[in-house]
């Protein structure tokens, strides 16, 4: 029967010492690269736990220690972009427009990686991965409103605050996806065009809100 580091280790209460945040982190970021991988090659459906930990040469019991289900794996590479934009957002001077902020020097965008993209363009033909992506997304909506809470000092719960949450997370959203779904199979378009470029656009329409 297969052990791996994870089963074999010392408990705790015997001298183990606790594992850190940061090494469960990339843990979960190997698992949802190697379940990426597996799903793009043969589609969600065909792909078992088992197939995932053994990609790793882990147990499965260590992977659903950190993933409660194999579509979960992926989300990740979703969680990790989002706190990418919620650290902007708490940096983010009173002086500076929005968008010039998430899209300056070290580009926001260039923060995505082609892992993100991929599992973007799967959402299309892969409902359960779509239910991941939208939960995600979801979930992130409450930390963007707590950091535009702490910007303009109003409550994170009240109104204003969470439409202003739900534009910006809605734009951030289907910027990423607009861009992997326009280049996925389209190298000239690929070249010709950019997340910043997706990103600015729907930042900028979601800024100028419902001036119809």
């Amino acid at each position: 029967m297969r052990t791996d580091q994870a089963d074999t280790e010392v408990p705790r209460g015997k001298g183990r010492p606790p594992m850190t945040e940061r090494r469960k982190d990339i843990i979960r970021l190997q698992i949802a690269t190697a379940a990426l991988e597996l799903f793009k090659a043969q589609g969600v459906a065909a792909t078992s736990g088992e197939q995932i930990a053994d990609r790793l040469g882990i147990s499965t019991r260590t992977l659903w220690r950190y993933c409660p289900s194999k579509e979960g794996c992926v989300q990740p590479l979703l969680t990790h972009a989002i706190g990418v934009v919620i650290e902007k957002l708490r940096a983010w001077p009173r002086d500076v427009p929005l968008v010039e902020h998430l899209l300056h020097e070290s580009d926001l965008t260039e923060q995505v990686p082609q892992s993100t993209l991929d599992l973007a363009r799967l959402t299309r033909t892969e409902p359960a991965l779509r239910a991941v992506w939208m939960q995600t997304y979801l979930e992130a909506e409450n930390a963007f409103a707590e950091a535009i809470a702490e910007r303009t000092g109003q409550p994170a719960d009240a109104l204003e605050t969470r439409v202003l949450a739900g534009m910006l997370n809605a734009a951030l959203r289907i910027a990423v996806e607009q861009h992997a779904w326009l280049t996925a199979d389209d190298p000239d378009a690929a070249r010709e065009s950019s997340m910043t470029d997706a990103t600015r656009v729907a930042l900028r329409t979601a800024i100028a809100g419902l001036r119809l």
